[in-house]
């Protein structure tokens, strides 16, 4: 079945749509890039479809699925980037994975953009920022309210 096809079935009902009542409709989808409900980015409809995720310890995978003639297990190939992958080269990696190799050029912004918030938010989460305030000031506020 073509892309077009698949996008005119699935674009009005299905499971993954998250509507508000004055704003974008969104999507829950795997390989959804931006989350948008829109046929460019939509994991269902596209034949290639690329994803990006956080694993549960921090590390970021790139999965890219095709179409492969019935062949489920080689249809998905997927790379894995450490947590301590440095932005930069994951941006790279992620607009190698998509324009160089000639997959989807059209989602080389979006993939970019993704996971450079995911690796922002690992770096939060590993190093949580410091309170602002100096020991000093500190002592003194948990010294008046010792006494």
């Amino acid at each position: 079945m073509s892309a077009d096809l698949t996008w005119l079935l699935v674009r009005g009902w299905n499971s993954f749509q998250r509507k508000s009542s004055n704003g974008p409709i969104f999507s829950a989808e795997q390989g959804n890039l931006l989350n948008l409900h829109s046929q460019k980015y939509s994991g269902l409809a596209n034949s290639k479809v690329l994803a990006i995720d956080a694993n549960a310890e921090g590390a970021i995978t790139v999965t890219k699925i095709q179409p492969n003639g019935g062949q489920v297990a080689s249809a998905r190939k997927a790379s894995t980037l450490k947590r301590s992958t440095g932005p930069r080269r994951a941006a790279k990696i992620a607009a190698v994975e998509t324009a160089a190799k000639g997959y989807r050029a059209d989602l080389r912004a979006a993939a970019v953009a993704r996971i450079s918030a995911l690796t922002r938010v690992n770096r939060r989460a590993a190093n949580p920022p410091k309170d602002k305030r100096s020991k000093k000031v500190a002592a003194e506020e948990n010294a008046i309210e010792l006494d």
